[in-house]
């Protein structure tokens, strides 16, 4: 019986979490909402300069654990998919840009890193908890969402970005 109700709770936990705006953020399917925000080497980028490729966007920030945890895997995801058509923007979304430049450059990903100093842009995306990761088709749709980060998630990223490269 208690095997029984420990399952109950494990899978009603289970339920709540999926049905939460954190674990489903209301941005899929819509139109990717576009920004122009400073990289790392000074450059301006704009998401619509990516339309016809697919685009992951991981919001992150020096202080969320999950992020430092993220970061090394979408650079692996990044270096393997890259020339296939996958464009990996990092988006920082702390106020201090000299210690997220600092945090980013001890990271050393090989993807552009945009500072969104003001959560702007995050505001637009429904940005609830650090990190976010989304994913966008070549038409511009939010097709993907995961808030946070765990072992295993690289792989769902993974399916997802194969998908829409096929598409």
């Amino acid at each position: 019986m208690r095997k029984e109700l420990l399952a109950g709770c494990f899978a009603l936990s289970a339920l709540l979490a999926a049905a939460s705006p954190a674990a489903a953020p209301t941005i899929v399917g819509k139109d990717a909402p576009d920004f122009v925000l400073k990289s790392m080497d000074g450059r301006n980028l704009r998401l619509s300069e990516f339309r016809g490729q697919v685009v992951l966007v991981n919001f992150w920030a020096r202080w969320a654990g999950d992020s430092r945890q993220e970061m090394p895997a979408l650079d692996r995801i990044n270096t393997t998919y890259h020339r296939a058509g996958l464009i990996v923007l990092g988006v920082s979304v702390d106020e201090d840009s000299r210690r997220a430049r600092e945090f980013a450059g001890a990271m050393k990903v090989g993807y552009p890193i945009l500072f969104d100093t003001s959560s702007s842009i995050g505001r637009d995306y429904l940005l609830q908890k650090m990190p976010m990761t989304i994913l966008v088709d070549r038409s511009g749709v939010v097709r993907y969402a995961n808030v946070g980060f765990k072992r295993g998630d690289d792989g769902a990223y993974l399916d997802q970005i194969r998908e829409l490269l096929r598409e």
